[in-house]
C-alpha cells in the first residue's frame, strides 16, 4: 500500500501532530467523500505500507520529528510557487520555505524532496517572462537540494473560477504552454533539475519534458530496491500516471488560504471544519458517532518477494567487484549469472570462482538494464515437413525476450499476458514459469551472437 498524505489537504503544514498519533496508534479512518457516513479503517503497519507521499507547502512541522518515521519509507512532493499574499493567503513568506525545503533535503536526500512548481498561471501582471524569472531564482537556490522539478498548468474548474472571482488569473495558450516549459527546462537543466509534467494531456517531449507520476512505482521501486506489482490509480483523471495509493486527508481543510486551490470549496467550511479537529481522533475532522459505518478496508504490500532460486536461474549480484571472475561471459564483464548449484547458505555461480553467500545474490527484473543481455530463444520451424519426418529446426530470434514475448501465443493468449497475469516481474520467476508450463528454458544469456 502507498499512501497519501495529502492531495486534499497539507496534513504535514497543520495536522502533523494528528498523523503521528496515528502513527502511534497504528490506524487512521478517512470518510468516503462521496458518502460522509462510510469510513475506512486503515491499518498503518510498516508491514503494508510500502511508502508514504507527503504532500506540502510548508513541513516544517514535521522536521523536528522524522525519526519517528524511520520505519517507513517516504517522500515528499514540496510546492514553492512564486505567488504573492494575495493568492496565496496564509503561505509563509517565500525565505523561510525554502529554508525549509534545504533543511528537509539535509535530513532525507534530495532525491526524496520533489520541488512542484504548479499550478502555473497568467494574469496581466504575472506573464510568461514573470515565470521564467522566478523559476529561475527558485531553481538557484534550490540547486543541489532536489533532482527532479513537477509543473502543471492551471485548470479552472468551476469551484475554482469561483475562489480566484476578481483576480484576472487565466489558464495558459498552447503555445504560452510550450514556450514557458521549454524556458522552464533549460533552467532546471542547468541548476541539475529534471523536469516533469503532472497531469498534462499537453506533450511536452519535443522540449525535453516527460509525462511525471508524483505517486510514482518507479521512484519507490529506486528508493526500496525492490519491484512494486501495482497498477495505474482508477480514481486519478486519464492524464494522471500515479499508481494506486490511499488518501488520508479530507476537502475543506487546508487554510493555507491559496485562492486557486481545487480542495477548498468554501471558506466558511474550511474555517468550520479546522475547528473540529481533534488531534487524538482517528478522523482527521470530527470523531465518529452512531450514524458512522466503519468498514476496515483490506491492505496488501505491493513489493513483489522473488520466488526462491533454483539450479540455472540467471541472477545479479550485489556486490560484483567483490568476487573474482573467469571471463565474464565472452569479456562483456557484465552483472549477471547463472545458478550452477545451491548449497545451504552459498550458491555456485558460472564463471565466479569462489561460492557466494545468498545474500549476495539479487533477482533481475524483466525490465532492468542488465537484462539487455538476456534472449528469448524459441525454436523455429524452417520447412515443410511431412507426417513421420524429423523435424528440422534451428535458433533464430535473439531479441530482447520480454519483447519477443508479444508475438508467441500459447492458448490464443501471448506470453507476454500469461506472465502479466501470474505478475511475475523478475526473470528467474519466468524461467520457473517456462520450466513448468512448457518444459523449456528459453531464457539464456547473450552470447554475442547479434
Amino acid at each position: 500500500m502507498i499512501l497519501s498524505v495529502s492531495r486534499r489537504t497539507d496534513i504535514p503544514a497543520f495536522y502533523s501532530d494528528w498523523f503521528f498519533n496515528r502513527l502511534k496508534e497504528g490506524y487512521v479512518c478517512v470518510r468516503n467523500p462521496m458518502n460522509i457516513h462510510q469510513v475506512s479503517r486503515i491499518i498503518l503497519s510498516p508491514k503494508v505500507i510500502d511508502c508514504i507521499v507527503f504532500w506540502s507547502k510548508n513541513p516544517k512541522p514535521m522536521l523536528s520529528r522524522l525519526n519517528e518515521l524511520m520505519d517507513y519509507m517516504f517522500y515528499f512532493q514540496f510546492t514553492i510557487n512564486p505567488y504573492d499574499k494575495g493568492l496565496e493567503i496564509d503561505v509563509p513568506r517565500k525565505d523561510g520555505v525554502i529554508n525549509t525545503f534545504k533543511e528537509l533535503s539535509k535530513a532525507i536526500g534530495a532525491k526524496r524532496v520533489i520541488w512542484r512548481y504548479d499550478p502555473i498561471f497568467l494574469t496581466d501582471k504575472m506573464d510568461v517572462n514573470y515565470h521564467i524569472y522566478y523559476f529561475e531564482q527558485l531553481a538557484k537556490r534550490l540547486e543541489g537540494f532536489t533532482e527532479t522539478c513537477v509543473i502543471s498548468f492551471v485548470d479552472l474548474y468551476k469551484r475554482t473560477l469561483s475562489n480566484l472571482e476578481g483576480t484576472q488569473v487565466r489558464e495558459p495558450s498552447m503555445k504560452e504552454m510550450i514556450e514557458l516549459s521549454a524556458k522552464m527546462y533549460c533552467i532546471a537543466n542547468e541548476h541539475g533539475i529534471s523536469i516533469q509534467t503532472c497531469a498534462e494531456e499537453i506533450a511536452l517531449e519535443t522540449v525535453g519534458i516527460k509525462h511525471g507520476k508524483c505517486i510514482d512505482n518507479a521512484l519507490i521501486e529506486d528508493l526500496l530496491g525492490v519491484k512494486l506489482v501495482v497498477s495505474k490509480d482508477p480514481n486519478q483523471r486519464k492524464e494522471c500516471g500515479c499508481v494506486q495509493s490511499i488518501d488520508i486527508g479530507e476537502y475543506n481543510t487546508c487554510i493555507h488560504g491559496c485562492k486557486y486551490c481545487y480542495a477548498n470549496f468554501r471558506n466558511s467550511m474550511v474555517v468550520r471544519n479546522h475547528s473540529a479537529h481533534d488531534p487524538n481522533s482517528p478522523l482527521l475532522i470530527g470523531h465518529i458517532d452512531e450514524t458512522d459505518k466503519v468498514t476496515e478496508r483490506k491492505l496488501f504490500s505491493f513489493i513483489k518477494i522473488p520466488e526462491e532460486y533454483k539450479v540455472g536461474d540467471i541472477i545479479r549480484l550485489k556486490n560484483p567487484k567483490v568476487f573474482k571472475k573467469n571471463e565474464d561471459f565472452h569479456g562483456y564483464w557484465i552483472n549477471l549469472y547463472k545458478i550452477l548449484s545451491i548449497g545451504i547458505d552459498t550458491v555456485k555461480l558460472v564463471g565466479v570462482q569462489q561460492e557466494v553467500p545468498k545474500s549476495e545474490v539479487l533477482p533481475v527484473m524483466v525490465d532492468g538494464v542488465g537484462d539487455r543481455w538476456i534472449y528469448f530463444d524459441p525454436i523455429r520451424v524452417t520447412s515443410l515437413v511431412f507426417p513421420g519426418d524429423k523435424t528440422p529446426t534451428f535458433h533464430t530470434d535473439y531479441s530482447y525476450f520480454f519483447d519477443a514475448f508479444e508475438h508467441y501465443y500459447y492458448n490464443k493468449k501471448t506470453y507476454k499476458e500469461l506472465v502479466q497475469k501470474k505478475r511475475l516481474v523478475y526473470v528467474h520467476e519466468i524461467q520457473h514459469f517456462l520450466r513448468k508450463a512448457f518444459q523449456a528454458d528459453y531464457l539464456k544469456i547473450n552470447e554475442g551472437k547479434l
